[in-house]
């Protein structure tokens, strides 16, 4: 069986599409929920720690063939108003990663982060001086929405291979194998339709903040500004933050069909990342914090296709 290790793993969107198609997870997170998360939904096996440190991973967890990851990309986020880039305490964990990378020497590596992390000289400078000497690599931005999920986020996608075991085209490689598993892009409505007319909290995680305020915020919604919107129930969405902070609005809240003003639940905005509907957040978990873990994710749906393309790859055999 093909061990993968997912670094900075949060509520395992990554980590889901491998362990659907049959890999063996362990994933790493400074969240003390995420081991939960990992139970109740069989991933695999989490561990609770600060991939800041060298020493992070345990070594019985470093043997294995694959690392996946993202790093968190407050740094770079345009909702992020206050502390940028270098300036924020996350921008040191984009190194962490590459350096976690190098110790354990995977034959492959995948990590995923904002496509503006393409901008950045740091990200540049760590392929070159450091990455480049073991590994064969390549990056290009998707969009979740080209792969069957409902949101068109756009992700920057980095791919390794390491020298001494692959060929100087298998990162290439990768982004063309990717292509045949191109989906006609679903629109927000087709997926948040079961939880139409469901009450909050009739289903799991089908709960959303109450704001009293929110009519206040309509000329944020006509200009979008900042992350502040309507979805359109006909399209993908947009790539949005946490909805505590933003107030995303459900498509058809207000809007004739008999749905209150409220903004998208959490249930709704897992499934417009393409998260089923069995997966579940422990009891006892605030809105805030699965929004957060929401926003952060990335789309279970790609990570599955990358997990097919990586075991066409790597593998003529059994996982």
């Amino acid at each position: 069986m093909i061990k993968v290790l997912d670094l900075f793993c949060g509520m395992g969107g990554l980590s889901l599409g491998f362990a659907e198609e049959g890999f063996s997870i362990t994933g790493y997170d400074i969240h003390p929920r995420v081991p939960d998360i990992f139970r109740i939904n069989r991933i695999g096996n989490a561990v609770v720690a600060d991939l800041s440190t060298s020493d992070a991973i345990r070594p019985e967890d470093r043997d294995v063939h694959i690392v996946i990851g993202g790093p968190p990309c407050r740094p770079w986020s345009v909702l992020n108003i206050r502390r940028r880039k270098n300036a924020h305490p996350d921008y040191r964990l984009l190194e962490a990663f590459f350096n976690h990378v190098l110790t354990i020497e995977p034959v492959v590596f995948l990590m995923e982060n904002v496509p503006i992390v393409d901008a950045d000289v740091t990200y540049h400078e760590l392929l070159r001086r450091k990455i480049s000497r073991k590994y064969f690599t390549c990056r290009k931005i998707i969009r979740y929405a080209d792969y069957g999920a409902a949101t068109a986020r756009r992700r920057l996608i980095t791919i390794g291979f390491r020298k001494d075991i692959a060929k100087k085209e298998a990162p290439y490689m990768f982004f063309e194998k990717l292509r045949k598993y191109r989906r006609e892009p679903i629109a927000v409505g087709s997926v948040i339709e079961p939880y139409l007319y469901l009450e909050r909290g009739a289903f799991p995680d089908h709960e959303w903040g109450n704001f009293r305020t929110i009519e206040k915020y309509t000329d944020k919604y006509r200009s979008g500004k900042f992350g502040w919107c309507r979805l359109d129930a006909n399209s993908p969405a947009p790539s949005f933050g946490n909805i505590m902070k933003t107030y995303i609005l459900h498509p058809y809240a207000g809007n004739g069909r008999n749905i209150p003003l409220r903004v998208l639940s959490i249930r709704e905005a897992m499934a417009i990342m393409g998260f089923p509907d069995n997966f579940r957040f422990p009891e006892g978990m605030g809105l805030t914090p699965r929004y957060q873990m929401v926003a952060d994710a990335v789309s279970p749906v790609f990570s599955r296709v990358c997990a097919r393309v990586l075991y066409e790859m790597l593998c003529d055999g059994q996982k």
